[in-house]
């Protein structure tokens, strides 16, 4: 099973890298860009694993463990597909 980042997902994230790095360091932006990608790559043999998102029908949300980011994705047969990534303060989707 392969992993898909739609543009989307890859602008949510390169935006999360870019506020850690204005607000905090590089070190720390690239610890949270790593940790977001290492927990989405770490999906692949059970994506099951991952709870039925209420927000949007036909996906799942992947908690990123100690960030406060959800990772959406929807699954299909031969693929995850990253959708987006948002913080968990903002009311998603609106």
């Amino acid at each position: 099973m392969r992993i898909l980042w739609t543009d989307e997902a890859l602008d949510d994230l390169a935006e999360i890298v870019a506020y850690y790095y204005a607000e905090a360091s590089p070190r720390t932006a690239e610890s949270v860009e790593r940790r977001i990608i290492e927990q989405v790559e770490s999906l692949p043999p059970f994506p099951e694993r991952i709870r039925k998102s209420e927000r949007i029908p036909g996906t799942r949300e992947l908690v990123v463990n100690r960030l406060p980011y959800i990772v959406f994705v929807k699954l299909t047969s031969d693929a995850v597909v990253v959708l987006n990534v948002v913080h968990t303060a903002r009311k998603f989707p609106v």
